[in-house]
């Protein structure tokens, strides 16, 4: 558990940016990544066990508190949002009869594809573009900022959410086919010790023992981390792995 900041009573700040909970095993690292897309604080069965042991009443008390102010503030926001639209959706049928059904159904009868292949041919022409611009300001499309990660050696943007997955697919030269029986198969990477690519085995119905889980087609499977930050000789993800070539 890393405390990162508190507020000025010196009561601990509860929120991704300021509170972080950090576990080795899969599913935490799965939780770190839903925690950092959400904004929102998720933790797997030890980081709540972590979690339950050093929360006092007070900061619990303090949690409950924020949490239904954000329900609160939340549920204003909505209320206006939806006053805003209705406002707009009017101000359209005045000034744009039937503009808005004709986009809504060209979008409906369009690929995703196709869409972006249409924004950008729009984007092509000064028109279009200063369109675009309205349409996606800067906050929403921010401009390419990318860096290194130091585990993957990859380059991401840490503005787009979705491109700060770091992950790493089980080496083919790692990997082995296993067998139960002639018609149950799976393969093994040795790399990482995980099972995956089951074949034979169904997805319903009470599973035996011994039969290996699908644990994904990854290595590893969590956020990137900046090339000047990380270290690889402290980190347990790579610590795990078994790269030795015998």
């Amino acid at each position: 558990i890393q405390q990162v900041d508190t507020d000025s009573n010196g009561t601990p700040l509860f929120d991704t940016n300021s509170f972080r909970v950090v576990c080795s095993c899969p599913d935490g690292d799965r939780q770190q990544l839903e925690s950092r897309s959400s904004n929102e604080l998720y933790v797997c069965k030890h980081g709540k066990a972590a979690l339950d042991s050093v929360l006092d009443a007070t900061a619990s008390a303090k949690i409950k508190a924020n949490k239904e102010a954000a329900v609160a503030e939340a549920r204003l926001k909505a209320e206006e949002r939806k006053k805003y639209l209705i406002e707009q959706r009017q101000l359209q049928d005045r000034e744009m009869p039937g503009e808005r059904e004709r986009i809504h159904y060209g979008l409906s009868k369009r690929s995703d594809e196709d869409i972006a292949k249409l924004v950008k041919k729009a984007a092509m022409t000064m028109d279009g573009l200063k369109a675009l611009t309205k349409i996606f300001p800067e906050e929403v499309m921010p401009p390419k900022q990318t860096i290194r990660c130091g585990r993957c050696d990859q380059e991401y943007d840490p503005q787009i959410p979705s491109d700060s997955v770091c992950r790493e697919e089980h080496p083919e030269d790692k990997c082995k086919m296993m067998w139960d029986g002639s018609k149950k198969s799976w393969e093994h990477c040795r790399r990482c010790g995980k099972d995956f690519r089951l074949d034979g085995f169904h997805s319903w119905g009470k599973r035996k023992r011994d039969d290996p889980e699908d644990e994904g087609p990854y290595c590893y499977e969590t956020v990137h981390v900046p090339m000047e930050d990380y270290d690889e000789d402290n980190d347990p993800i790579m610590q795990n792995l078994d790269d030795s070539d015998y």
